[in-house]
């Protein structure tokens, strides 16, 4: 069984002694005034889902109210105030809920200040009691506007939360075309090249299947890790990535390149996950775009500036040679570089890319202060 909370407890306490309040105030005050005050209260004060009991609470209220006959004295005017209170108490809740469930209270609230005032030795005016009446209205207005606003704010964080998690997942989605885009990209050149190799030299041709197979798992362990942390709300709680970890897959992925080249300074132990992800951006766009470049070199320095990781390849050749039966790798569309900019710029980070003067293509982004 739950145990009790102190919140819980103390609206316990306060709902006995209310309830002995009312045993003890039935003969002076009469039933028709303590009775409905101490359910409004105590609805009030224990009821889990308020907005549910509030009509028959606003019921009997009105009921009390249609039904009292006097005598209204100084005993009554506690009752009185404590059930106006509850009843506010309980109209915020169901505004909050729907509009309609906040009618019932409002016409209890409204009523309310007839029990009395009619029955006031002398009787009060009715200029008067029509002014508290409309006071009672404004004061149920309010609540029902304060019920409102809870439910558009909770509204708007709902929608916050579903905007979050929706960016969430798209950035998942644009990380794992990039990661998966690097492999089937490494996958077809491979492929291109055992075609050249196959007939001449078996044990190459073996030796690039084998390469194709580590890309082809690489890539399938890619999709199953985006999968469970799609699973685990976009990887909220997959946990921190242990230091040292990102900087070891942006040189495995260099190193798979296979002519690529890491110059690393000693002083960077770790990078940003987005460096790892422009690596990989950068080299994919090298194998599509520069087919048989000379030279592709991959910098990671920690400088004046910040964080530098630059891929930088020269020109590819004027024509690169290819059999007629191999066919060129696809370009399908990508995030690119402008996903990766935007990306970048949430993190103090500049990017750059474009033409080199020998003809190459460079991509960089530089951390400040990184």
């Amino acid at each position: 069984m739950r145990g009790w909370t102190v919140g819980e407890g103390v609206r316990g306490l306060l709902a006995a002694g209310l309830t002995v309040a009312a045993l003890l105030a039935l003969p002076s005050a009469g039933p028709l005034i303590t009775l409905p005050a101490a359910l409004a209260a105590g609805t009030a004060l224990l009821a889990r889902s308020p907005h549910s009991a509030t009509p028959a609470v606003a019921a009997v209220s009105l009921a009390a109210t249609a039904a009292y006959r006097g005598p209204a004295g100084n005993e009554v005017g506690p009752w009185w105030l404590l059930e106006t209170a509850a009843l506010l108490a309980l109209t915020v809740p169901a505004a909050r809920r729907a509009l309609h469930h906040a009618v019932p209270p409002v016409l209890a609230l409204t009523a309310l200040p007839l029990r009395v005032g009619l029955h006031l030795e002398p009787p009060s005016p009715a200029d008067e009691l029509a002014v508290i009446c409309l006071l009672a209205a404004a004061a149920s207005g309010a609540a029902v506007a304060a019920g409102r606003h809870l439910r558009a704010q909770e509204a708007r964080r709902a929608h916050a939360v579903r905007e979050a998690r929706r960016a969430q997942r798209i950035a998942l989605a644009r990380d794992l075309h990039d990661f998966v885009a690097h492999e089937v990209s490494g996958m077809l050149v491979q492929a291109q090249a055992g075609q050249l190799v196959a007939e001449g030299d078996p044990d190459a041709a073996m030796g690039v299947l084998r390469r194709i197979e580590a890309a082809g798992l690489r890539a399938m362990d890619t999709l199953e890790e985006t999968v469970r942390m799609l699973d685990t709300d976009a990887g909220e709680d997959s946990g921190p990535t242990a230091p040292g970890a990102v900087l070891a897959e942006l040189t495995a992925a260099v190193r798979r390149y296979g002519s690529a080249t890491l110059d690393l300074d000693p002083a960077v132990r770790d990078v940003p996950p987005s460096a790892h992800r422009l690596v990989t951006e950068a080299l994919t766009n090298v194998r599509r775009h520069a087919p048989g470049c000379g030279d592709v070199r991959v910098t990671v320095a920690r400088g004046g500036e910040g964080l530098t990781v630059r891929v930088l390849n020269t020109a590819p050749p004027a024509a690169t040679a290819r059999p007629a039966a191999v066919a060129p790798p696809a370009t399908g569309a990508g995030t690119g570089l402008a996903a990766l900019r935007r990306r970048l710029a949430t993190e103090d980070a500049r990017l750059t890319a474009g033409p080199t003067p020998s003809g190459g293509w460079h991509t960089t982004a530089v951390w400040g202060g990184a």
